[in-house]
């Protein structure tokens, strides 16, 4: 009896064992790979199981040496994969990614002005993480009313033509993506499609909300299985975005029949002109980062009447590493 009990709890111990090295991991393939080195908050809260270990127990765990495979060291309240460098440099990211979240938030504030059909934006991928260098994209996550993502994604796009054309910023704080965009009806199937998803609960906690911050504080309250994933960040976002919470009111929407006809029109050519251009420029771009060897930068373009969807190497890499299949 007595060595049943050991062995039950030996299997329980490296039970847990297992899942802390499986997300460190993950820590350790994205900081190597971007370069880029994590706190410890940030590994205990969005690379481990809550709760599963505390700041103070995975320094230790890795000052012991408990998963030598995985050669982290620790500097400056950073872990590094591999030999440990400065944190300068990501301070230094930091920074870029601060005034590329602030330009963004420029670039927002006309933009939904000028084009009433957008219900939110937000700033995801490197510049959310503030891992950004300087010629990094500033993503996009956009999210329109009801059947208005075309005309409101060609309207986004002229009026980047245009910063560009007056150059009203440095060109490094232009590069803006159009990376994930919706109208509200694809963001509600897209959140269906992806409940229990920990890699699309991770990127909507750490997105960056600049216009339209109720909106976007709904669609995580709408999406509350997240707080059963990252229950010690999800209550925190809520927080943050409360406090942030803007007096704006959205249009209802309401038009003329003739009105609503030709914006309906518009946003049947929109798309259809669009959808096709977005996949010609793709295959152009992914061309240059083929002969650049840049693979895990290459993307496709997902678009349909309510998405359009970049989905790049880089993502699909993350999506395998988040659910344990082999990387590649």
């Amino acid at each position: 009896m007595h060595s049943e009990l050991q062995t039950a709890i030996y299997a329980e111990d490296q039970k847990y064992q297992d899942e802390i090295h499986r997300g460190l991991r993950k820590v350790f393939e994205v900081s190597k790979y971007l370069d880029f080195p994590f706190t410890l908050n940030e590994v205990t809260t969005y690379f481990l199981s809550e709760g599963q270990v505390t700041e103070e127990e995975l320094r230790d765990l890795i000052t012991r040496e408990d998963f030598a495979d995985l050669p982290f060291q620790i500097r400056d309240g950073y872990i590094f994969a591999g030999e440990a460098k400065s944190a300068a440099a990501r301070l230094e990211r930091e920074q870029f990614s601060a005034s590329k979240l602030g330009s963004a938030t420029e670039f927002a504030t006309v933009l939904t002005r000028l084009v009433p059909f957008i219900s939110t934006i937000a700033v995801t991928g490197s510049v959310a993480y503030g891992s950004a260098r300087k010629w990094d994209d500033i993503d996009l996550f956009i999210v329109t009313k009801q059947n208005r993502l075309w005309v409101s994604a060609f309207l986004t796009l002229v009026l980047i033509r245009l910063s560009k054309l007056l150059h009203l910023r440095p060109s490094y704080l232009l590069q803006f993506c159009l990376s994930y965009v919706h109208d509200e009806l694809g963001f509600v199937n897209e959140s269906q499609r992806s409940k229990s998803n920990m890699l699309f609960a991770r990127e909507l906690l750490k997105a960056q909300p600049i216009a339209g911050i109720d909106q976007y504080r709904s669609f995580l309250e709408q999406n509350s299985w997240i707080n059963s994933v990252y229950s010690k960040a999800y209550p925190v976002k809520l927080k943050q975005l409360e406090q942030r919470a803007g007096a704006r009111k959205s249009e209802d929407g309401s038009h003329s029949p003739l009105l609503s006809f030709l914006m309906d029109w518009a946003e049947g050519f929109a798309f259809a002109f669009l959808s096709r251009y977005l996949r010609l420029r793709a295959y152009l771009t992914n061309l240059q980062l083929k002969s650049r060897g840049e693979r895990l930068r290459i993307f496709e373009p997902k678009t349909s009447p309510r998405s359009c969807v970049y989905t790049s190497n880089f993502y699909r890499w993350l999506q395998a590493l988040w659910s344990d299949e082999s990387v590649p």
